[in-house]
């Protein structure tokens, strides 16, 4: 403890001071965080929220929670709330929940349960690979009326498993569509949650307030914003698809990639791509998408450049787009890319989902928000997206 001294009148005034470090700061924060959660509950009527495995879901909801753009703390951290949640009877959209089965906290169990709780009549399907489901997980599924394939893993998994990713995507949807009389299909994630209750309403709301501008798909595709820029064309999350049940299969349907070494290339011309970025800063980060026009030559050298870029998700809606709307010209790639989006797409805020992804809770994706394709500017360009030359 030191001393601040402060010139008063003709004297000094000594105030004591106190030095904190960074981790004692957040222990007080986290302190008093954990007390006003608590009185929310007293406040609410309802008893204190349970104990168990408290320190890491506790670190978990207090990370989301600190950070605004995200859900709220209580649905992340409790689910002692049922008795408000809403249950919608519908049973003509189905949900595929693919990947490696997450046990921490009974992450992927505990979501197809919440599932379940609101959509008693929808179809649910977990879609993973043998030797990951546990006897208990296979109870929990029989109880909740849960479909659990355990596929053979593709003999390549291919580069960041994106034919993992495609296969186990695949198999749930095909079942979907040959076992059950379901128009709609959400596929989503074993690591990722949405907390949003009416979240199959309101995509099938979208899609009907959104028809597409073209005739090559049955419905729109719904994605999720996460990833999505106007700089980087195909580039959407792999996160949630939600569209008709045969554009859903279509698209996780398409060959597995072969080629890893064009997976390779954005790492080695990262500064290349960064430079041809910056001249088109401008007018890419404008809403006026006809400025392109402008810089012509700088966007014929970006396309490519760009059309070499891969990763699973550029290889997936890349390919899509190839095989069942229409060929692309690499040199009008960007424009062909927003004009999928303006004609095809829907990009849904994570933050309006109350999005939980448990996987990397402690470091989100940051993106050039000038350039991020949230719904607003989706908007935007469905509604003033003006260019005809793709």
């Amino acid at each position: 403890m030191g001393g601040v001294s402060f010139a008063v009148g003709n004297g000094q005034l000594t105030v004591p001071t106190f030095f904190l470090t960074a981790d004692e700061v957040l222990a007080i924060y986290d302190r008093l965080t954990l007390i006003r959660i608590l009185q929310q509950y007293q406040e609410d009527g309802l008893p204190n929220p349970t104990l168990q495995n408290f320190a890491t879901r506790f670190s978990r909801g207090l990370t989301t929670f600190l950070d605004s753009r995200f859900q709220n703390f209580k649905y992340q951290l409790w689910d002692s709330r049922d008795y408000f949640k809403p249950t919608y009877t519908f049973d003509d959209t189905a949900i595929v929940i693919q990947g490696p089965i997450v046990y921490d906290n009974n992450y992927t169990a505990e979501t197809f349960k919440l599932y379940r709780s609101i959509y008693p009549n929808v179809p649910i399907v977990i879609s993973t690979w043998q030797g990951e489901a546990t006897d208990d997980f296979r109870r929990e599924c029989r109880e909740n009326s849960v479909i659990l394939l355990e596929n053979a893993p593709p003999e390549v998994a291919g580069a960041w498993n994106i034919n993992m990713q495609l296969k186990s995507s695949f198999c749930g949807v095909k079942y979907v569509q040959e076992n059950t009389s379901a128009k709609f299909v959400l596929k989503t994630r074993t690591d990722q949650r949405i907390n949003r209750f009416d979240f199959l309403v309101y995509f099938k709301n979208l899609l009907e307030t959104f028809p597409p501008k073209g005739n090559k798909l049955q419905h729109r595709i719904i994605m999720i914003e996460s990833n999505a820029t106007k700089t980087m064309p195909f580039f959407f999350s792999d996160f949630l698809s939600f569209g008709h049940v045969l554009d859903i299969s279509r698209m996780y349907g398409i060959p597995l990639h072969q080629d890893p070494g064009d997976m390779t290339y954005t790492g080695r011309h990262v500064q290349r791509w960064l430079k041809l970025q910056a001249h088109l800063s401008n007018p890419l980060r404008s809403l006026d998408y006809d400025k392109v026009t402008k810089q012509s030559h700088k966007l014929f050298k970006y396309n490519k450049m760009l059309s070499r870029f891969c990763n699973p998700e550029i290889y997936i809606t890349r390919t899509f787009y190839k095989k069942y709307i229409a060929p692309i010209d690499e040199s009008k790639l960007l424009e062909t890319s927003w004009k999928f989006i303006r004609d095809y797409v829907i990009l849904v805020d994570s933050n309006s989902l109350l999005f939980d992804w448990c996987k990397y809770e402690h470091s989100r994706y940051k993106i050039d928000e000038s350039t991020k394709l949230a719904f607003s500017r989706w908007l935007d360009m469905y509604r003033n997206f003006k260019i005809d030359w793709v």
